[in-house]
């Protein structure tokens, strides 16, 4: 973790600050040198083996479903089993994140070519250890229930993988942030809940666990994110009028067979009057990237229902504080 952020006594949060810094990311972020660096080694043949943490490991998920033959890891258990050659990527927003730095080193040990995307690379620069390339994204977020910390790398593999331009990229950041006010009145049609669900299916699970970890970094909400076909096999038993169920259809690959099955879940939470919301129809052409811009926006307008404070995800009180301590986080 960097140094603790600001302590505010109210909005606006730093992590607001972050979300609407995001479309000055894409033009200096898609012109990195070390990403085209990093596209050359991934040329170069081997498994490519993606790693992170947190919002770092769902950044990693990302890049897997971008990058052609890339799977995403957990970090620890990458520093445990590490792959024999090929490229490993690790995300560390601050690089400081000691999982993925072992899985990194653990890679190099067994011969893998190693790149860090990181908005630190001051951190590692020089070391014995030090990544063969870094990709070093231009802002340090600024709140701990990171935005900027996803994007950024998210952004790094959209250029990795060339899978979008800075002109679709930046469009469709600023047309999925003029969609705020639809995630005002979601967030008021989920304010009495105790308890929350997010699912979705293909590019869409993935963003659902990041928002998961968003609303329970931020809001302090219990929350669980699911597969869209999990949500009907077994979970709805533990579920009840108090659950809020976000729904999230943004992923246009096998739009009708998705559709259809999110319409069954929605079917099926109506049954138990279960408040629910569906994210959808979002601006086109990255949607790794506008489910990204709308989560964010969601938990957004979910603290300011709850009146918590998302940036210090709770360490500014001293039993959270102690259990972050007490497990080197």
């Amino acid at each position: 973790m960097s140094d603790m952020p600001e302590l505010r006594a109210g909005p606006p949060w730093a992590m607001e600050e972050m979300i609407y810094a995001e479309p000055g990311l894409v033009e200096p972020i898609l012109a990195l040198s070390g990403a085209v660096e990093a596209a050359e080694s991934l040329r170069e043949g081997g498994p490519i083996v993606i790693v992170g943490c947190g919002t770092s490991e769902h950044a990693a998920l990302a890049g897997a479903a971008l990058i052609d033959g890339a799977v995403a890891r957990d970090a620890f258990e990458a520093s445990l089993a590490p792959q024999e050659g090929g490229v490993c990527i690790a995300v560390s927003h601050e690089a400081g994140t000691a999982a993925t730095l072992k899985a990194l080193q653990a890679a190099a040990y067994n011969g893998a070519r190693t790149i860090l995307i990181t908005a630190k690379p001051e951190e590692v620069a020089g070391g014995e250890l030090a990544p063969d390339i870094v990709v070093a994204t231009p802002l340090v977020d600024t709140s701990w229930c990171h935005t900027v910390g996803y994007v950024s790398p998210l952004l790094a593999f959209t250029a990795i993988a060339d899978a979008a331009d800075a002109a679709t990229c930046t469009r469709v950041i600023n047309d999925t942030l003029e969609h705020r006010a639809r995630f005002t009145d979601a967030a008021r049609d989920l304010a009495s809940v105790e308890r929350l669900i997010v699912t979705g299916s293909g590019l869409d699970e993935i963003t659902a666990r990041e928002l998961a970890l968003k609303v329970e970094e931020g809001l302090h909400l219990p929350t669980t994110p699911l597969g869209l076909e999990k949500v009907l096999h077994g979970h709805l038993p533990a579920a009840d009028a108090t659950t809020g169920i976000v729904v999230l259809r943004i992923d246009p690959s096998s739009a009708a067979q998705r559709d259809a099955r999110a319409d069954d879940v929605l079917a099926a939470v109506a049954e138990l009057g279960m408040p629910a919301v569906t994210i959808n129809a979002l601006p086109e052409g990255h949607p790794l990237l506008a489910g990204a811009i709308a989560l964010q926006l969601l938990t957004l307008e979910l603290v300011h229902q709850a009146g918590t404070n998302p940036d210090l995800i709770r360490r500014e009180q001293p039993a959270y504080k102690a259990a972050a301590d007490a497990a080197s986080t």
